[in-house]
């Protein structure tokens, strides 16, 4: 026996008179003892539906990638834009239009994300995400058959009330459907999905953006019906997670959850396991509402989860996919070809988030998030010091969009896919959902915050930085690697039970890995 297991009082009895203590040791004893081969070889049916649920994420960025380049579109900007110079046969949008279409998705991931919390707690994340995901079919149609900028912009808001959802609802869905040891590389698989559909909407929108009639733009929001459709039709036979089931007390449910995941001869230890982790979860929180993630424990594991999220946008993270071409443009390349390097651009987070699965592994939650934080954070300031150059210096703007090529590969190998490993490992199962929601919604003000500035901030007649960013986001970067070294714990092949014991204990963060859970047995919670 694993002498890092925790022990549980003795009283703790099921009602059929076996000790839970007992049978939920032995089921984190096997939890913590199959490798990544047996735990793919034994869990197949899990290791799929997880796949089938990172494909709502693919919307995300298809959906984002697509609304920001839709006013770069000729015959986009001809049928709802107006010709200037008049007679020049160049047509322009509006500004405002021009201005706000980026913001239409991070509308939705403001509030998305709280609606979620409430009904995956409530109905479970399975059937959260599929009502989201199929509701997303009707409102799609609105920027389909929309024949204005503000029809279409509308449109882009309402899907994206639902499809902000995603992020919180898919990594909830994924950590209670895993066991233990694919966790961390089936969460991380949520980044994957939001490059790989950038990455898809980039291909399309290439071929259809030198089409002369209404299906340049309209081609774009037709293919994007595929993610929903796809899930849709799979998800319908995925069972609900075994921990939602078990927290609403449907115990036979709960068990063919257990039954169709790879769990078959442990079964009962299994169920054991969740039934004492969640009993004790429920003695600490009589009721359950968006104000107990700030209470207690719970507000560090809240404030764990959204500065975390954050630091995605603190890393720089959306300078480097909004300039990473533009220098090369800068330095004399075409449109065309810096279009082709957009693609490049997303092949390069493609391949960085393939290389992240077995980083996981190696490296853990904590130590990746620590390592690919502090290489960013010195890209960036690189990239500000080579904005000290002159604008005529060529070489040094060809170096500045290299750098920013390099960072979305190296935050692609750890920072933006163990984001979404730590946010849905770390929250309290009784309030995963609102935790998520929480720390989601947090993130994007943020990301709001910034998508606002960054135009305002890179403009040459405006506050004219430049790269000289660079020097912002190093800073941003710095405080951020500061507070993971100090507040981000390792959450590696740890239960949800061992996980609980040790934020009752306030183990400090940098302990988390460390810490002989047996030696917390016989102290009281501080």
């Amino acid at each position: 026996m694993d002498e890092s297991i925790s022990k549980k009082p003795a009283s703790v009895i099921d009602t059929a008179g076996h000790d839970l203590t007992k049978s939920s040791q032995r089921a984190t004893y096997r939890e913590h003892n199959l490798t990544i081969r047996q735990a793919v070889s034994k869990h197949k049916s899990a290791v799929l539906w997880a796949a089938w649920f990172i494909i709502p994420n693919c919307v995300i960025g298809y959906d984002a990638t697509t609304l920001g380049t839709l006013v770069g579109i000729p015959q986009f900007r001809k049928d709802f834009g107006y010709e200037y110079p008049v007679g020049s046969g160049e047509y322009v949008l509006a500004a405002s239009w021009t201005a706000a279409y980026p913001y239409a998705p991070i509308i939705g991931f403001l509030l998305g994300p709280l609606w979620a919390g409430w009904c995956t707690d409530r109905f479970g994340p399975r059937r959260t995400l599929l009502g989201s995901t199929t509701l997303s079919l009707f409102t799609l149609l609105i920027q389909i058959l929309g024949n204005s900028a503000a029809v279409i912009f509308v449109g882009a808001v309402i899907t994206g009330l639902l499809t902000g959802a995603f992020p919180a609802l898919g990594p909830a869905y994924i950590s209670e459907i895993l066991p233990v040891r694919l966790r961390g590389i089936g969460l991380a698989a949520n980044n994957f999905a939001q490059v790989a559909g950038s990455f898809i909407a980039i291909g399309i929108l290439t071929g259809t953006q030198t089409m002369s009639d209404k299906w340049a733009y309209k081609i774009p929001f037709i293919t994007e019906y595929a993610f929903p459709l796809i899930f849709i039709l799979g998800a319908f036979f995925a069972p609900e997670t075994p921990w939602f089931l078990v927290k609403k007390k449907r115990y036979d449910e709960a068990i063919a959850a257990l039954k169709s995941t790879g769990y078959i001869e442990d079964i009962d230890e299994t169920l054991a396991l969740m039934k004492e982790t969640i009993s004790l979860e429920e003695e600490r929180e009589q009721s359950i509402s968006y104000w107990d993630c700030f209470k207690g424990t719970n507000l560090r594991r809240t404030m764990i989860c959204t500065v975390s999220y954050s630091g995605q946008f603190f890393s720089g993270i959306n300078v480097a996919s909004s300039f990473a071409t533009y220098y090369f443009q800068v330095a004399g390349m075409s449109d065309s070809q810096a279009f082709h390097l957009s693609l490049g651009l997303f092949a390069l987070g493609i391949v960085g988030n393939v290389l992240s699965w077995p980083l996981l592994s190696i490296w853990g939650r904590r130590l990746g998030y620590i390592l690919t934080c502090g290489i960013t954070m010195v890209l960036m300031f690189i990239v500000g010091f080579l904005d000290l150059a002159p604008s005529s210096n060529k070489a040094a703007l060809y170096a500045k969009s290299t750098m920013l090529l390099v960072f979305y590969f190296v935050y692609n190998c750890g920072l933006g896919p163990l984001v979404y490993a730590i946010i849905a490992e770390v929250p309290s199962t009784s309030i995963r959902g609102k935790t998520l929601g929480v720390a989601a919604s947090a993130a994007h003000i943020f990301s709001l915050a910034i998508t606002a500035g960054l135009p305002y901030a890179m403009s040459a007649t405006e506050a004219n930085w430049g790269g000289k960013i660079g020097f912002l986001f190093g800073g941003l970067g710095f405080l951020l690697l500061i507070w993971s070294i100090f507040c981000l714990p390792e959450t590696k092949n740890k239960t949800f039970e061992e996980l609980d014991l040790l934020f009752e204990h306030k183990v400090p963060a940098w302990k988390f890995g460390s810490t002989d859970l047996l030696g917390l047995d016989g102290e009281q919670p501080q």
